[in-house]
Parts: structure tokens; C-alpha cells; sequence
């Protein structure tokens, strides 16, 4: 039974129903979405949330965000919540219950299962008895895990600097609607509001100013953060708040013809309850990158400064790399069957309001379904499997469904490709990178171009930029940090370049330095006036060029580095610069496809063919010494990782990731040198492909790219096959 139809609740129940189990998605509200639906109408996304431009989630959060892309024609929350409902739908293995409230929770005779839950109807008001052999709570606020007296801790330590003082901290919040009249309507606050909106929390106040410099009219959230548990009720807050924007704000002029049309009650995102597991995440893992042999889920989320309770975006901290999340902390030690997955789970309170990020909640849903329904099969408990030789196995399940468990891959030693001869028909060359269609890029003085190296040298880098007069570019040649390699570390090398002209010129600095180690590296750009690089589109993966985050509108702060890549919210390649680096490096190899990497971590980690219109197949080919049986191959084809999804519905058209390849086949060679036809997809959507055969004896395997949806080359991140 999962309670609570949230990004986390849709991701467990998928996640559970494909491992067989029968699940039962009990939420409160009568559509699906939680704290992004319309009555919370949180961010599905934070753009530019983390340091590696090439994070973006995989697994079931991206077969969500690609159902909204394409599922909500209309772009609104309704299409949402319709999009949602249509993903668990084509599910036989889940059963639906919207509008249904968890009232009480019974344990069994020992008090350390939960039996049964009892459940009503808002429509009827019929209650109706539930059992379950595992719950999993997504609900908000971890209300589920009360009313089963899970052990937990409540309230908000603030997270202030420096650090002298530690309180309690208890928040209202609410959504309101304003709209515009065609007469003034004065307004006059009701006697029995007895707060003031002058009496908030600074940062509050500050966060409801920038959005009515924004705009006036449409939504707005506002915050009621105070030491005192009896916090004003969402219509006390709302009244009070408008008291003070029509009478006495610098908005009193402006407002006088504005109303306040809709008031939607929000939950504290916060969860003010969060249970007590084997583990207690904690800041300091966020903040240092901690890693966890029983890590099942990874994230970017920001962390929330000065006050864990805000929401505002300007109250965010990017970390300096994504951090993991333990099994540990996502069950009850008391209560053995049940899970946790969202803000409640195992957790200091900062680290609360990170694990609230919807593609967070997302990942630890996926991971907790999973895990619930393996603890069904496998007769076992949460902590049984959290523990050394029953951990490795869960992780590689979850890395098979194309979710990422951690920062490093667990090793996958039935993989038989790890064994093969790697042969492709072409493969991309630096010089290809000239070829690229171009356009100008950001009116810049600073910029940080990023490129992999593998060569042992860089003597040279050319590139093509617009000058807007005779101007003198500095450059350094920066390595990426050993905290996180996707950050700028040390300086290796300066050079100068002086325009002898305005407008569009190659630009040649000279490093002469040797490389120590192969990854990403950057050319930072700077000039007294501003430039612009000459950009190539649709990069192939590892270039690409970041901008001053002010000028990209991120208000996330970043103490890390300077720079950010534009936001992009369509699932498009990165833009590079136009780039020859002397010697030229190979970075696009048939063997990146036999290594365990799915996505770019320390490199682009992936083949791509060289530029085609697809007239004959591209192909890769595996042979082995030996014949080996085969009876299962998957294949992780490139989704695009740098795109950001949108922070709101919005219709983006009928779009897939033009990286993805479309069409393609696989051919088997037996023992007898005899080729075979086995498969062929055509009309693919998915970046993780999943093929299964009767068990079969072959010598070699060949795998015919026919077209992409949209990309003039084929592009692929790894390709394993199991007995």
C-alpha cells in the first residue's frame, strides 16, 4: 500500500507493480501530483540546482517528465494531474484510490507491523479496512507514520550563521490568486485577525516583495515562520498579508483595483515530522558528498540556507556535488514493514527541505518501491537488505532500471560485454565540431568553455569568437576540482589574444602543458568589453559553454563557481564553442559502450557516430573469443541529459530528445558464423531499452542504428547483455 499520490508515491507504486507486487495508491486529494499539483504548485524543477550540467534524473522520474512533455497539450495542472493519472493507469498492478483519507492505522499483536490502515471516502464517507503485507508512506508531513506512532522527531532546528542559538521554528503558508477589477476596492483587515504581516519573518516579507515586483496579478505564496506552534491559519495569514499590501505596502497605489480571487491551503513543504531510521541524514553528509555502501538514490537538490522552513529560491544553497542517500534512512526500525519516502524520512530538518525537491522524491520513491516489493519476493526486511552481500544485489536492480543509486556505479560483474571486441562503423572526430551549424552566442565579458580531454598534452586551443572592437582576451586553462570535477579547480596555464579587428575571428592561445589526468577542462575567457563566442549547435556531449549565472537568471546562489549553462527546457543537445584543441582527443570510442558508466560522470562516457542522414545504418559490433549465452541485452541510449525540466506545466509540443535513437535492430552471429535477425524497434521513446530472449548460444552481436528522433548522428552510452 502506498500512501500518498505525490511525484514520490506515483514513482513507488510504478516502481513496486513492475516487480510483480499488487499496490494500492491511496491519496487524499482527487488527482494525482502533491506538492507540484495546482493547490501547492511547487517547482517540478530547480534550474541550474547543482554543479554538473550533466545530472539530469533518469529511471521513472524520466518517464514522468517526458509523459508531461508530451501528455499535456494544454500546459496547465489539470493536463498535469491527467498526464499522471494516465502513467498509473498503464499499470494492471496498481489500483487508484483518489479522494480516499487514511483515518487510523492498526498494528499487529506484537506492535511492530502495521496490520491494517482504515480508510474513507470523501465522496460517501464509506470507511473501508486495508491490509497489506508493506506500506510505503509518501504522504505529506509523514501524516501516515503518526498516526502509526512511528518513532520521529518534530519541529525545525533553524539553520542560522553563525550558529549560536538552536530554536524551534513553525510555519504557515498558504496560495493566493490575486486578479484585477475594473473599480477600487478598498480593503479594510476583519477584527479578529490578530497578527501582522510587519511581524513575519524578514526573509518572508522580502520573498513576497520580489514576487509582486514580478507581477501582481496571479499566484503568489505566502510564508508565516515563527517560534510559536499556534501559527496563524491560512486565511488569518492571507488577510493579514493583504491588510498590509492594500494599506500600508509600497503596492498600496498600484493595488487598489486588485482582489484576492482564490486562497489555496498549502501543507508546509517542510515536514515538521521526520521518522527515526538505522541512519539520520545529516548536513554534514549534504555538504561533504558522504557516500553510503547502501546508498539507493542520489541528488541535486540544493540546500536551504538561514531557514530550512522557506521555500523562497533565494534561500538556496547549491552544494558542491550531488549527494546519496541511504536504505537506512528510508525505514522503521520499529515498524518492519514500513517505508518512507519523502521529507519525513530518516533526516536532520536542513536536510528535509532537500529531499522535498520533486526529482529527489522521485528517486526515493523508485528506490523504496522497489525495495518493498523485493522484501515480498525475497521474504526478507528492510534492514536485511540494506546490509552487506543483499545490498549489491538491490543496487544492481535499480541500476538495470536505468535509476541511479550513487555517485559511483556498483560493479556489474554478470555483464558479459565487459569481455567483447568493440568495433563501430564511424566514430566522431574533434574536426567535426567545425562542421556544427553556428550561431552567436551570449553578449559576454566572461565565459568558461568545457571540453574532455584524454590526450597526454594541450599545446593549443583555437576557437571562434565576435569581437565588438580591438579588445584583448584573457585566458586561463583551468582543470576540474577533485571535489567535483564539473567545478573549475587549479590553473595551469595563462595566455593573452589581441583583436587586431571588430567581428568574427579565430582566437589561438598557446598552453604547452602536460595532463596528468584525462576528464573535463575548462578555458576561462574574460575582457575589459564584451564578446561573444560563436556557438556550434547541438554539441556532442562533454562541450559546451557556461555563462555568468546572473546573466542565465539563476537566483540560486552558488558558492562554487561563477558560472552556469543557460537553462534549456526543451530536450535538446547542449550548445558548444566552436573548438580545435591540439592534439586532438578521443572521446567518443566504441568501448565507452562496455564500461559502466550510463550518463557522463568524469567523462562523456558514450560512442557517437560520425555526422550521417542515415541513408545506410550506423552499427556497433560485440565479439567474443568465446561463444557466450545470452538471454537478456539493455541498452542506454543518450536522453539528453542537460536539458532542465520546466518549473510549471507548459505545453513544449510533441517532442522527444532528438539524441535518442528512433529505429534500430539487433543481429545475432552463432557459433556457426550464421547472422540472425532478433529484434527490431521502431518508434523508441525510451533511453533505457530493455530486450529478452530465449537463452541463446552466439559468437558475435551486431546492433543497426536506422535514425534518431532527430539528431544527424547515432549516440550511445552503454550496451550490456546477461546469461
Amino acid at each position: 500500500m502506498i500512501i500518498g499520490g505525490g511525484i514520490s508515491g506515483i514513482s513507488a507504486s510504478l516502481s513496486a507493480a513492475r516487480e510483480g507486487s499488487t499496490v494500492c495508491l491511496v491519496e487524499s486529494n482527487n488527482e494525482l501530483g502533491g506538492s507540484i499539483g495546482e493547490n501547492s504548485q511547487m517547482p517540478l524543477d530547480y534550474a541550474s540546482s547543482c554543479n554538473d550540467p550533466f545530472f539530469r534524473e533518469s529511471g521513472i522520474f524520466e518517464e514522468i517528465t517526458t509523459n508531461l512533455r508530451l501528455g499535456n497539450k494544454e500546459g496547465t495542472f489539470t493536463g498535469q494531474a491527467r498526464a499522471l493519472l494516465n502513467l498509473v493507469k498503464t499499470e494492471p498492478n496498481i489500483t487508484t484510490m483518489l479522494g480516499y483519507q487514511c483515518l487510523e492505522v492498526t498494528p499487529n499483536s506484537s506492535e511492530d507491523r502495521i496490520d491494517s490502515c482504515t480508510i474513507i471516502d470523501h465522496l460517501n464517507s464509506c470507511k473501508f479496512l486495508h491490509r497489506a503485507e508493506y506500506f510505503v508512506d509518501c504522504s505529506n508531513g509523514g501524516e501516515f507514520s503518526k498516526l502509526a506512532n512511528v518513532p520521529g522527531e518534530s519541529g525545525n532546528p533553524a539553520n542560522t550563521e553563525p550558529r549560536k542559538t538552536v530554536q524551534n521554528l513553525f510555519k504557515s503558508e498558504v496560495l493566493i490568486e490575486i486578479a484585477r477589477s475594473q473599480n477600487n476596492l478598498p480593503f479594510q483587515c476583519p477584527d479578529w485577525i490578530n497578527i501582522r504581516w510587519e511581524n513575519n519573518l524578514h526573509l518572508s516579507r522580502l520573498s513576497l516583495m520580489k514576487s509582486l515586483e514580478q507581477q501582481l496579478c496571479g499566484f503568489h505564496r505566502l510564508e508565516w515562520i515563527s517560534e510559536d506552534s499556534n501559527s496563524p491559519t491560512p486565511h488569518e495569514l492571507c488577510w493579514a498579508t493583504w491588510d498590509f499590501i492594500k494599506n500600508r505596502s509600497n503596492f498600496k497605489e498600484v493595488s487598489q483595483r486588485l482582489f484576492i480571487k482564490r486562497i489555496i491551503t498549502l501543507h508546509p513543504n517542510q515536514s515538521l515530522f521526520r521518522g527515526i531510521g538505522d541512519y539520520i541524514l545529516k548536513e554534514e553528509d549534504l555538504v561533504q558528498g558522504n557516500s553510503f555502501e547502501d546508498s539507493v538514490a542520489v541528488s541535486r537538490a540544493p540546500i536551504r540556507a538561514i531557514n530550512p522552513c522557506s521555500t523562497s529560491s533565494s534561500k538556496q544553497i547549491v552544494l558542491p556535488d550531488s549527494f546519496e542517500i541511504p536504505l537506512r534512512s528510508l525505514y522503521s526500525p520499529k515498524i518492519k514493514n514500513l517505508l518512507w519516502a519523502g521529507s519525513h524520512a530518516s533526516c536532520e530538518a536542513v536536510v528535509s527541505a532537500s529531499l522535498a525537491h520533486p526529482p529527489t522524491l522521485s528517486l526515493i520513491g523508485s528506490a523504496a518501491g522497489h525495495c518493498a516489493a523485493r522484501c515480498i519476493i525475497d521474504k526478507r526486511l528492510p534492514r536485511t537488505l540494506s546490509k552487506s552481500g543483499h545490498i549489491e544485489k538491490l543496487r544492481r536492480e535499480l541500476e538495470k532500471k536505468n535509476h541511479r543509486t550513487g555517485k559511483l556505479l556498483p560493479h556489474d560483474e554478470n555483464n558479459l560485454t565487459t569481455t567483447a571486441r568493440v568495433y563501430a562503423s564511424t566514430i566522431w572526430q574533434d574536426k567535426n565540431l567545425l562542421e556544427l551549424m553556428r550561431e552567436p552566442g551570449m553578449e559576454t565579458d566572461a565565459c568558461l568553455v568545457q571540453f574532455p580531454v584524454t590526450s597526454a598534452r594541450i599545446d593549443t586551443i583555437k576557437l571562434l569568437i565576435d569581437c565588438h572592437a580591438n579588445q584583448r582576451v584573457d585566458a586561463r586553462l583551468l582543470e576540474g576540482s577533485a571535489q567535483n570535477p564539473h567545478i573549475q579547480g587549479s590553473c595551469l596555464g595563462t595566455d593573452s589574444f589581441d583583436s587586431g579587428k571588430p567581428g568574427e575571428q579565430w582566437v589561438i592561445f598557446h598552453f604547452n602543458k602536460v595532463i596528468k589526468k584525462n576528464g573535463w577542462y575548462f578555458l576561462e575567457l574574460r575582457s575589459n568589453q564584451n564578446f561573444k563566442i560563436i556557438e556550434g549547435v547541438h554539441a556532442p556531449v562533454g562541450h559546451l559553454v557556461q555563462y555568468p549565472r546572473k546573466k542565465c537568471g539563476i537566483s540560486i546562489d552558488n558558492p562554487y563557481s561563477e558560472y552556469s549553462v543557460a537553462t534549456a527546457f526543451t530536450p535538446h543537445p547542449h550548445r558548444c564553442a566552436i573548438i580545435e584543441i591540439e592534439p586532438s582527443q578521443k572521446s567518443y570510442d566504441a568501448s565507452e559502450m562496455i564500461a559502466e558508466n550510463s550518463r557522463p560522470t568524469n567523462l562523456p562516457g558514450l560512442w557517437i557516430s560520425q555526422p550521417s542522414q542515415f541513408s545506410y545504418p550506423e552499427f556497433v559490433e560485440f565479439h567474443w573469443s568465446n561463444p557466450i549465452t545470452i538471454s537478456r541485452i539493455d541498452i542506454f541510449f543518450d536522453p539528453s541529459f542537460g536539458y532542465c525540466t520546466p518549473p510549471k506545466p507548459s505545453f513544449s509540443g510533441d517532442e522527444y530528445a532528438i539524441s535518442l535513437v528512433k529505429n534500430y535492430r539487433i543481429y545475432f552471429t552463432n557459433k556457426d558464423g550464421k547472422a540472425k535477425l532478433v529484434d527490431e524497434i521502431k518508434e523508441n521513446t525510451s533511453a533505457h531499452q530493455v530486450h529478452l530472449f530465449d537463452a541463446c548460444t552466439i559468437k558475435s552481436m551486431e546492433i543497426e542504428i536506422l535514425s534518431t528522433h532527430g539528431l544527424d548522428r547515432a549516440q550511445v552510452f552503454r550496451v550490456a547483455a546477461y546469461e
